[in-house]
């Protein structure tokens, strides 16, 4: 027997799925439909195949590449110009085949085929049709016949007041030789439009066997999701690779040794990874290689290969195509659908029936309402942390060297600084972006492994320009640095992104592209530098350094070490991980945070009679110190849009103490030193605290800065809004997405400075609505 499966169809409505891969290739639990159909006709007999083939043919002929499968020779034949479903199988045959059965290659069955060819051979049929009674006759093609089988019309997709028939065309049908001799060849020709009305009006022998097996006519993709689940659920009769285990979850792979819950059935691919805490429930089917984050939760939804799903992600009756990318706490919802290479964004939502094509980004905190088809959704790269993101979901070595060639296409010729926290991640993702920029010619200057303040030291030691620096964890942030190791400013910034959008990269030859200079010995540098800070020793003091960050710990033990200093008091010098943030246990004094230790360092040098620059959201106090003392304080911004802060800049560019915490540590260690104790410098600095806190805007933030301006006198405008009152003052600024208002509060006292936080987020909140 020989068969012909029906495999050119692009599938439309199975897009996304589909763009990139025939309807018959689509995946089942782990393999393409057309694998099952194979392996039906195997177990019934058939002894060659003739596929027809004409949307992405490669990707079926490339998928056999021996010709053949399960002991059946294939033969693929490829139509340059349609030729319709009968014309396709006429293509496909010789003039030496008496019957032929013809089969679809993207319907999922168990029918009993052999018991078709035997009641088609005691008829004595030119041609029989394999029909199915279905609950809803409107989606189908329907055969009109009576008990015996004998077809007298047929009607397509009608209307209940049509439907006179419950019996479905499959698609399955064997023909004998002499209704093959009916199909013109090299012309278009269907079975149900041509073929099967043309032998009703001849009087041949058509008939309809009635099959009571499983078929799926994978149409959609509702139609996609709802075979798969009735596969595991045992409800057709196939054969699914894998170990099936009590609970009647199958493992292709190795099952996860992770703390996951499992809700049966499910099935899962090989070298796929679920961390602990996650949640894989009832119908879901995980294919090769995909990634499921902690605490993420998989109900009843597809992934297909090398997904990768956030941490505190939810998929609900969802489908994630191949490589798709999912960020953290981000949800899809009912018959949701990413495309291949598709990227959704922290906190994203992708509302039921939704498809985001392939390729396409939802940028992070967005609802998407509408399919995304044409155009990647406009993204803002940075935000107030520089680019952030999941390693393997937004941060990917691909995109890393997509932002190399970006940062070096800026200008090909300069030398960019890069380093990165010690991670593994980190490590990767780096030598990404080295890729990317000597890619344009640029040059690099890699510092290695360090922490921030360590890089933003080395950038202005060494007068560099343009820096790169990758903190990296699970979530991870790129920052840009622009001169002196200040940040970037937002023309630079904007040029980046433009690059990205457009991919107008700086593209140069082998011969030509940039060289590496190796300086992972500016360590030694910096530690010299640290010692600078205090004038003499610290002999006779103690303090111990904790640090998440065992880089930024090992630094000050051993600056701390050089100076005489016993690192195993019980005063507690506790440094944030990237070395900009420092705060002071004492016994007697309680916590000394960062702002009063950064406010005593800015009045020490005012009073040396030094002019400072600091950050523009830096504590509002230090002005009314400086103005007492009739020297200028000047801040620059985080992001400046023009040049209104280049002699801040400047100043800072020479003052690396003031965004350097273990540098604004020691000064203080040393200034107590010399004060006789923390007690008596806290006397000589202004008493107040600082509540800071971050508020979600649903609006325009520009919009609600300036209807807050109307509410208090503003003290001037420049990155925010300042507002001054009679309990404090506070910088109200927006997040650089526009996603956000970040509240700096100020007053005598955390109660003070919190409740001003409260009244502004209640204006923020009232102006929302």
């Amino acid at each position: 027997m020989k068969a012909v499966i029906m495999a050119g169809g692009e599938g439309s409505r199975l897009r996304p799925l589909t763009c990139d891969l025939p309807k018959p290739m689509a995946r089942l639990c782990g393999r393409p439909i057309l694998e099952y159909i194979l392996e039906l006709l195997a177990e019934h007999g058939v002894t060659s195949a003739a596929l027809t083939l004409r949307y992405l043919p490669h990707r079926i002929v490339d998928h056999f590449p021996d010709g053949s499968f399960g002991g059946i020779p294939l033969d693929f034949v490829e139509e340059i110009e349609p030729l319709g479903t009968a014309g396709g199988v006429k293509n496909a045959c010789t003039g030496e085949d008496d019957e032929v059965l013809v089969i679809s290659g993207d319907a999922m069955c168990d029918f009993d085929l052999s018991a078709f060819i035997a009641w088609h051979r005691r008829q004595g049929a030119d041609a029989t049709i394999l029909g199915k009674r279905v609950d809803d006759p409107r989606e189908y093609g329907l055969i009109a016949c009576d008990d015996q089988g004998v077809i007298s019309g047929f009607i397509e997709k009608p209307a209940f007041s049509q439907a006179v028939s419950d019996m479905a065309n499959t698609g399955v049908y064997l023909l004998s030789r002499r209704a093959l001799e009916l199909i013109p060849r090299d012309q278009v020709f269907d079975f149900a439009k041509d073929l099967f009305p043309l032998m009703l009006s001849r009087g041949m022998n058509l008939r309809c066997w009635e099959g009571e097996g499983y078929w799926c006519d994978i149409g959609d993709l509702d139609s996609y999701i709802r075979c798969q689940q009735d596969m595991l659920h045992g409800r057709i009769r196939c054969e699914i690779h894998g170990h099936r285990d009590a609970d009647g979850n199958i493992f292709a792979g190795e099952r996860p040794s992770a703390a996951l819950r499992i809700t049966p059935p499910i099935y899962l691919g090989r070298h796929v990874r679920v961390e602990d805490s996650a949640q894989l429930q009832s119908g879901s089917v995980i294919d090769d290689g995909c990634y499921i984050g902690p605490s993420a939760r998989i109900t009843a939804s597809i992934l297909l290969q090398d997904c990768h799903i956030g941490r505190r992600a939810r998929l609900t009756g969802a489908l994630v195509c191949a490589t798709a990318s999912v960020g953290q706490g981000a949800m899809l919802f009912e018959g949701a659908t990413l495309g291949a290479g598709a990227f959704l964004g922290e906190g994203a939502t992708v509302n039921p029936g939704i498809k985001i094509w392939n390729n396409k980004q939802i940028p992070s905190m967005t609802v998407a309402g509408t399919h995304v088809k044409t155009a990647v959704q406009s993204r803002a790269f940075f935000d107030d942390d520089g680019i952030t993101g999941e390693i393997g979901v937004e941060l990917t070595p691909e995109f890393m060297a997509r932002v190399g060639a970006a940062v070096g296409s800026l200008n090909p010729n300069v030398r960019v600084a890069v380093g990165c926290s010690g991670h593994k991640g980190g490590g990767v993702l780096k030598a990404a972006l080295c890729a990317g920029i000597r890619s344009t010619g640029a040059h690099i200057i890699d510092f290695g492994e360090n922490f921030q303040t360590q890089f933003e030291f080395s950038m202005n030691f060494c007068a560099l320009t343009i820096g790169v620096y990758i903190r990296a964890d699970n979530h991870a942030s790129v920052k840009l640095f622009g001169v002196g190791g200040l940040p970037a400013t937002r023309e630079m910034e904007r040029n980046i992104e433009t690059i990205l959008a457009r991919g107008e990269f700086v593209r140069c030859s082998g011969e030509d592209m940039g060289d590496v200079a190796e300086m992972t010995g500016m360590s030694t540098l910096y530690k010299s530098q640290l010692v600078r800070c205090v004038p003499k020793n610290l002999n006779g003091c103690g303090a111990r350094v904790k640090s998440s960050n065992l880089a930024v710990k090992n630094t000050l033990i051993d600056v701390l070490g050089r100076l005489g200093c016993d690192t195993s008091d019980v005063l507690t010098l506790e440094l944030s991980a990237q070395g900009d943030k420092a705060r002071i246990y004492d016994p007697a004094l309680g916590y000394i945070r960062h702002h009063m230790i950064f406010t005593w360092c800015c009045l020490s040098e005012l009073e040396r009679g030094q002019d400072i620059s600091i950050p523009f959201d830096a504590p509002r106090v230090i002005d009314e110190i400086g103005a007492a003392r009739g020297r200028q304080v000047l801040r620059y911004f985080t992001c400046p849009a023009d040049d209104t802060d280049a002699a801040a800049r400047r100043l800072a560019g020479v003052q690396m103490w003031s965004r350097d915490a273990l540098m604004q540590a020691l000064m203080f260690l040393s200034a107590a030193k010399r004060a006789g104790g923390l007690g008596a410098l806290l006397e000589r600095t202004p008493v107040f605290d600082r509540t800071i806190r971050t508020v979600e805007v649903a609006r325009n933030p520009a919009s609600l800065l300036h209807d807050l301006a109307g509410e208090e006198k503003s003290g001037g405008i420049a990155e925010g809004v300042l507002l001054r009152g009679e309990r404090g003052t506070a910088l109200v600024r927006p997040l650089k997405r526009g996603t956000g208002i970040k509240i700096f509060a100020e007053a005598v006292s955390a109660e003070i400075s919190a409740g001003i936080c409260d009244d502004i987020e209640e204006i923020l909140r009232k102006n929302m609505e």
